[in-house]
């Protein structure tokens, strides 16, 4: 990246910060806080008219319409904004009302639709009380005996009563009835008012869809003076006459700039940044090495700029750590034929990491001989000669091997960590202090297969520990002085040690997570299919496979959060921490007008006004 300062004329700054947004080039950093009413309404704009999009859209999803072939023109989308948002608390409010009507006219449905509310009234003035309750049957009889009482019908388990009395203050204990404030006939028509206006609601809504494309365009329009808007906000004034920005370019867009700022006669300056945790970090890799962005924009992590990128080694070690957790090859072609139907929906980096995870899936089931957890697949003669038995989740003691496996994979993976950053300090003494670690940890490679699996440690091994630490005490850190260095090495040494043994165990999870997986597989086949399917009648048959694909179903969902929790932890943590990397970056955003993106009008011509 570069660092950029460009100055240009208070006359010229609309034009300049314009063709800054067409340009697409520049992370411009803030020189001052944005802040002012202009902002606030562009942003209020911004996310109402978002909503009134979401809106039509959900409506559109919901009814099954199509907008193909009705895009109009719109002359006025911030009253169409305003309109569809209206829509919203139009809705609210007469569903509100209806909740009320629907109580009080449970009230005549319980003491008749004849019952006068008047009545009440009259009679209160004449002295007499009546108060309506709903009590058990059991109670009636008692009740009548201390109060006058006249009772109705049951209604829903309940004895509607009515309880005459000459005493204001003379009550049941309960729940008493209140009277709705409606007459019937009343409630009746306001209910059907309501349900007009839902109605109405709906056909507005219906009418509005063929507007969708439109409003987008309207989103991009403020979107972009947004975007600008902030960057005029933000920029430094020198005397009220020259305004001035600061911000980050790729090198490879160093001449693209060059040439604008030129057409534009902008003043600016480029140099190398002077503060590399400042500057963003922009990350291009080839095709088949971007497939894993998704997972990187998912858990929202970005290496520092002056740290490694980690997206090819992450890549490589989450395919193999998806097979080995969950490990079923059917699981891994339902996967696969999930990613086929769907290919038009599903993202491009996306879909090709789905069709990568599923292979690597399916090639370690066929390996493992596990496919649905279910050892009579597995044991088809053509199957059963593609299994490794070493790996085999059915038939064969292979914990020890399986462990071992997950320590070697382990060792590995974090020496090519550390092989990674001693090319990193090639021209350091640094790079010595890294092979000490890449000797160290296959140091504690073998005493971790000593401590768990009994495997004596060769002799050679303790030269391993011997060699290692030297190297990483005396090369570790560069200072002026060299008994500082060794000293401060020395005091982070054990620590570093015991940090670097249970990140080898760490990685057992793979073994232990992929052989509960198999295992969950097969029990539930063994609960659902004890005798298998042969005895099974048709009926019986539906119901099995209901209960299988709801069993793998939740075995699928469980592996699936393994991956997620497991796979890229080993990553993130125990890989990363080896190579030094923090993910304290902040990625590369680049001030660019949405509408440039799209060459302005499309192939639909639209007249649109932002007022």
């Amino acid at each position: 990246m570069k660092e950029i300062v460009l100055f240009t004329t208070s006359r010229t700054v609309d034009e300049t910060v314009q063709r800054l947004g067409e340009l697409g080039v520049v992370d411009i950093k803030e020189i001052k806080q944005p802040e002012g009413k202009i902002m606030e309404k562009r942003a209020e704009a911004v996310v109402r008219t978002k909503k009134a999009i979401a809106i039509l859209q959900n409506f559109k999803n919901k009814k099954n319409k199509s907008t193909a072939g009705t895009n109009l023109n719109l002359d006025d989308p911030k009253r169409l904004v305003e309109r569809v948002l209206r829509t919203t608390e139009i809705r609210k409010s007469c569903q509100k009302k209806l909740d009320t009507l629907t109580e009080q006219l449970s009230f005549y449905q319980t003491w008749g639709e004849n019952t006068n509310l008047e009545d009440f009234g009259f009679l209160r003035g004449k002295g007499i009380y009546l108060r309506l309750y709903l009590v058990d049957k059991p109670q009636v009889q008692p009740l009548s005996k201390k109060y006058t009482l006249v009772s109705f019908p049951g209604h829903e388990g309940k004895v509607p009563i009515a309880l005459i009395s000459q005493s204001e203050a003379e009550k049941l204990k309960g729940k008493e009835e209140q009277l709705p404030e409606l007459r019937f006939e009343e409630i009746q028509k306001q209910i059907k008012r309501k349900q007009r206006q839902l109605i109405e609601i709906e056909v507005f809504l219906k009418d509005k869809v063929g507007y969708l494309e439109a409003l987008e365009d309207y989103w991009t329009i403020l979107k972009d003076q947004l975007g600008i808007q902030h960057t005029l906000e933000s920029m430094g004034d020198v005397g009220g006459k020259l305004k001035y920005l600061k911000g980050y370019i790729p090198k490879d867009t160093v001449n693209q700039f060059k040439k604008a700022a030129q057409q534009q006669n902008w003043g600016y300056a480029i140099s190398e940044p002077e503060k590399p945790e400042d500057v963003p970090v922009y990350i291009k890799n080839p095709k088949w090495i971007e497939m894993i962005n998704p997972v990187m924009k998912f858990i929202d992590i970005v290496p520092g700029y002056k740290e490694v990128d980690v997206s090819i080694y992450f890549l490589v070690a989450f395919a193999l750590f998806f097979a080995m957790l969950v490990g079923d090859a059917g699981y891994g072609a339902i996967f696969l034929l999930i990613a086929l139907l769907l290919r038009k929906k599903i993202p491009g980096q996306a879909r090709l990491l789905i069709y990568v995870l599923s292979g690597a899936t399916i090639i370690w089931g066929v390996l493992s001989g596990t496919y649905f957890g279910s050892e009579q697949i597995a044991a088809i003669p053509f199957l059963n000669n593609l299994i490794i038995p070493n790996i085999a989740s059915f038939g064969v003691d292979n914990i020890s091997f399986m462990m071992h496996l997950s320590f070697l994979i382990g060792a590995v993976h974090l020496t090519i960590a550390h092989l990674v950053r001693c090319a990193q300090f090639i021209n350091s003494i640094k790079a010595l202090s890294e092979v000490g670690w890449i000797a160290l940890v296959w140091g504690l490679f073998l005493i971790t297969e000593q401590l768990v699996l009994g495997k004596t440690m060769p002799d050679w091994g303790m030269w391993l520990f011997i060699a290692g630490a030297l190297l990483v005490m005396l090369f570790s850190v560069e200072s002026k002085s060299f008994l500082k260095s060794m000293l401060v090495s020395m005091a982070n040494l054990p620590l570093s040690l015991i940090s670097g043994f249970s990140d080898i165990v760490s990685y057992v999870r793979l073994f232990a997570v992929g052989m509960a997986t198999a295992a969950v597989a097969a029990s539930f086949n063994g609960m659902i299919l004890p005798e298998g399917i042969s005895s099974l009648g048709i009926v019986e048959l539906i119901v099995a496979a209901i209960a299988l694909a709801l069993g793998h179903g939740l075995n699928i969902a469980l592996a699936l959060m393994a991956v997620m929790v497991h796979g890229i932890r080993l990553n993130m943590l125990e890989f990363a921490g080896h190579l030094g990397v923090q993910f304290s970056g902040e990625a590369y955003k680049p001030f660019k007008l949405l509408s440039s993106e799209v060459g302005g009008e499309n192939e639909h011509s639209k007249t649109i006004t932002t007022g």
